[in-house]
């Protein structure tokens, strides 16, 4: 349990753990990079530094989009209360495809003296990525994570994000909180890559019934975090599909068009009717702030131990929801809103090939082609053709996700969160079970408009 010494039921003994530590964080600019350090530094009042690894993108240094980050909209709560504790916000120049991070030695030093907790969150997510890519961030780069860490004289716990969907495949619909085996040995994967063309990113056959090559390297990324952490005391989350957040660190929060955000936004509009799936298929989602209520807890809890735990954050396992209930709150809310472009949008869900082209034909291209018409007879830039086929790529890119329907326990993370105080239970919920689906996804849709769309729009205009 965490902290059973604790003072007080009121005194969260997770916010106590972190107190005057020093943590090191990878992947701080993304999604949940953000949301894992502002919860930090804002539930945590007393913790010491947050060292961040980034590097320059796209021309843009990397302390100029450190200041970016901050000025976001999920860091709005600290600046308005508390924006001395920005301070505590330490840029680690580097890049995580590069040997020892690219990390200069004076850096390393500090780090090797001063850092207790190590949360590595930097990955590519792309389903797309060709082999040789996502081996080399997702697993060298963990690599080179974990030998730094293995170097750091404070170091009291190294949490690892993987995802949900590492092990799932077409022979494994029942996902339980424990290591499985890699899908290939290390050297069979090196030669995959070394015998073909290095953009290749190859079938589910040739990776283990993996349907890409993103879950493909987080599996084999976790068994080598597995097989060297030696006594580093280590463990692993695995979350499902990350949305906007519940609560925290602002209700509806969402930064990005990843995962079923797209697919939901064009559904909402009434553009996609068709989907190639069953509709009580359970939909594997979980709100960002849950995510980072159980990586910030399971990071206080860790203990040296030849077994890594792993924990699951989603909701399959004890709070379903189907694709059917989603799809039908979310064009509620929708229509509520004004935001569909054809009225009465709805989803029909079919695993027949030919039943799910006529009806696509039916209720989706060929009205495309006649709102183009329109909009080219009255002289405005046609649209809907374009979005259809690029809609088409992405559906057979998350054709294996929609079209399954997996049963992802989370017993382990129930329990962790039971352990809990009741103060800790308050600032830090991650138990899907406290999910009520009719409020979230409303939350959902209204937080996709109000952080994606909306401004969207206005640079438009």
């Amino acid at each position: 349990m965490v902290e059973q010494n604790m003072k007080s039921k009121d005194v969260s003994s997770v916010s106590e753990y972190y107190a005057g530590k020093n943590v090191f964080i990878t992947g701080g600019t993304g999604f949940l990079g953000k949301a894992l350090i502002e919860k930090l530094l804002y539930s945590c009042n007393d913790i010491g530094k947050v060292f961040m690894l980034i590097r320059e993108k796209k021309g843009v240094s990397a302390q100029d989009r450190m200041k970016i980050m901050l000025e976001t909209e999920p860091f709005g709560r600290l600046r308005n209360e508390r924006p001395q504790d920005f301070k505590k916000i330490v840029p680690v120049y580097g890049d995580l495809v590069a040997d020892s991070l690219g990390i200069s030695a004076e850096d390393q030093e500090i780090l090797f003296e001063e850092v207790s907790v190590v949360f590595h969150l930097a990955a590519t997510i792309k389903f797309n990525e060709p082999l040789s890519v996502a081996m080399k961030v997702n697993v060298e780069g963990t690599q080179e994570v974990l030998k730094l860490a293995q170097k750091m004289k404070q170091l009291e716990s190294f949490v690892y994000m993987s995802t949900a969907f590492s092990n799932t495949s077409l022979q494994r619909y029942h996902v339980e909180e424990k290591m499985y085996p890699p899908p290939k040995p290390m050297e069979e994967v090196y030669d995959l890559i070394k015998n073909n063309d290095p953009n290749e990113r190859f079938n589910s056959d040739i990776l283990d019934g993996r349907p890409n090559t993103y879950t493909f390297t987080k599996a084999l990324a976790e068994n080598f975090v597995v097989d060297n952490h030696g006594d580093l005391p280590c463990v692993i989350v695995r979350p499902s599909v990350v949305t906007a957040a519940l609560k925290e660190p602002v209700e509806g929060w969402i930064d990005n068009w990843q995962g079923a955000t797209p697919v939901l936004s064009l559904i909402a509009k009434g553009w996609v009717r068709c989907l190639y799936g069953e509709k009580m298929t359970n939909f594997e989602i979980i709100p960002i702030d849950y995510v980072v209520n159980l990586t910030i807890i399971s990071g206080a809890n860790c203990k040296k131990s030849k077994n890594v735990p792993i924990y699951h954050c989603c909701s399959s396992g004890s709070n379903p929801i189907t694709l059917k209930e989603t799809s039908i709150l979310y064009t509620a809310e929708s229509v509520k809103h004004g935001y569909n472009e054809l009225p009465l949008p709805g989803m029909i869900f079919s695993k027949s090939s030919w039943i799910l082209f006529l009806m696509t034909l039916i209720f989706q291209v060929i009205p495309s082609y006649l709102a183009d018409l329109f909009l080219y007879l009255i002289g405005k830039p046609t649209r809907y053709v374009k979005i259809q086929t690029k809609l088409a790529s992405y559906l057979d890119t998350i054709r294996f996700f929609s079209s399954q329907s997996w049963n992802i326990t989370n017993d382990k993370t129930r329990g962790l969160y039971s352990s809990l105080n009741s103060a800790d239970k308050d600032l830090y919920p991650c138990d899907a079970n406290l999910i009520n689906w009719k409020q979230y996804i409303p939350i959902y849709f209204r937080g996709v408009k109000q952080f994606l769309v909306d401004p969207t729009e206005k640079k438009r205009q």
